[in-house]
């Protein structure tokens, strides 16, 4: 059975999930191999902010989730970050996953409402994007509709690299 489409900020109780989410997203749909000590890194880091040592101005971000935790449908992780040409920060997003059986359910629309949520709560603009060639078209018809659109993005291989998205 389906949760309610309602997000909720995660938790360190939601990290098992949170990671079996994260390495479903990236069987379904990467384009580089995973570095599961970069992914543990980086999810210490928004799940135990209180573990970052005073003066460490590194990463920092959230992750919302739908369903309840040891049971996760779906997750949403943003990061704090900034362009290399400014010091004015922007919310990124990293991942936005919906298990494929609740793919039918509303999850995705309420991520990204969550997102523009976050806006909101931060006051920071939000850049996020697909990057996929997994059902492409329907996720870049949401976005649409619930986004402003600024550019696409392209990617191009040197000859003779395999490098491809994993649902290629």
């Amino acid at each position: 059975m389906t949760s309610p489409s309602i997000v909720r900020l995660a938790t360190p109780q939601d990290a098992s999930e949170i990671a079996r989410l994260l390495m479903n997203l990236q069987n379904e749909n990467s384009i580089f191999p995973p570095d599961t000590e970069k992914v543990s890194w980086l999810l210490g880091r928004v799940l135990y902010p209180e573990r970052i040592p005073p003066g460490d101005v590194g990463t920092r971000g959230v992750i919302g989730v739908i369903g309840p935790v040891g049971a996760l449908e779906a997750l949403v992780f943003l990061i704090i970050g900034s362009f290399w040409y400014s010091n004015q920060y922007h919310l990124e997003e990293l991942a936005v996953f919906v298990e494929p059986e609740y793919r039918k359910s509303s999850h995705a629309k309420a991520l990204v409402k969550w997102m523009k949520g976050q806006v909101e709560i931060t006051g920071l603009p939000l850049f996020t994007g697909i990057i996929s060639n997994h059902r492409t078209e329907a996720k870049c018809r949401l976005y649409r509709r619930m986004l402003p659109k600024v550019g696409e993005f392209f990617m191009l291989n040197p000859k003779g690299s395999n490098l491809v998205l994993a649902s290629s």
